[in-house]
This record gives structure tokens, C-alpha cells and sequence, in this order.
């Protein structure tokens, strides 16, 4: 049987899907001036009907376990918006040096 994927961009709707037994397969960043905008990819047989079940107010899981999968998905999250802003924040930082360096008087 091939798996469901989905997209979706709420976080809630993500932490239970992952609490249901669904895999989180990766996640997409996407935004401009300050606003990100993040995708979640996830799959697993049956999700669509997980899915319908959040979204229809019917969804019930353990509380415990939202709170780490949602802690899990900001991690993921995060780290994915550090890891595109470090090679931008260093390019800047070595213009910055360089500038500096080249500005001084001998």
C-alpha cells in the first residue's frame, strides 16, 4: 500500500498528526522580508483521514505527547530558518571585517 503525503502549514495540525503515528518527511521554508513561511510534509497510510478528523473538531490525543511532538516540529522548524540565515549573516559579517579593515589608516 503507498503511503498519503500531505502539506500543510499549521503547526497544531502537524503535532497531531505526528502524535497519531505519522512521519514528519521534511519541511519546506519559504518568505520573504522577515516572514517565513513553513510547510510541513508528512505521511503515512491513512493520514487524510486523520487529517479530516482535526480538521471536523473530532481529533482527541494524549495532551503530554502534542506538547513534545509540537516541541519537536518548532525544533525542526528553527533549525531549518538558522540554517538558511547562517551563510547570508556570515557574508555580511565578512563584508563588515573587511570594510573595517580596509577603512584604517597605516
Amino acid at each position: 500500500m503507498n503511503k498519503e503525503e500531505i502539506q500543510i502549514q499549521d503547526l497544531f495540525e502537524g503535532a497531531f498528526l505526528l502524535c497519531k503515528g505519522f512521519n514528519l518527511k521534511d519541511l519546506n521554508v519559504t518568505g520573504s522580508n522577515g516572514k517565513k513561511i513553513v510547510t510541513f510534509i508528512l505521511s503515512g497510510n491513512q493520514i487524510q483521514t486523520a487529517r479530516e478528523e482535526y480538521q471536523s473538531g473530532r481529533a482527541s490525543c494524549n495532551v503530554a505527547m502534542l506538547k513534545c511532538t509540537m516541541s519537536r516540529l518548532k525544533d525542526a522548524m528553527f533549525e531549518r530558518i538558522r540554517s538558511m540565515e547562517r551563510p547570508r549573516r556570515n557574508l555580511c559579517q565578512s563584508k563588515t571585517i573587511s570594510g573595517t579593515i580596509s577603512s584604517r589608516k597605516y
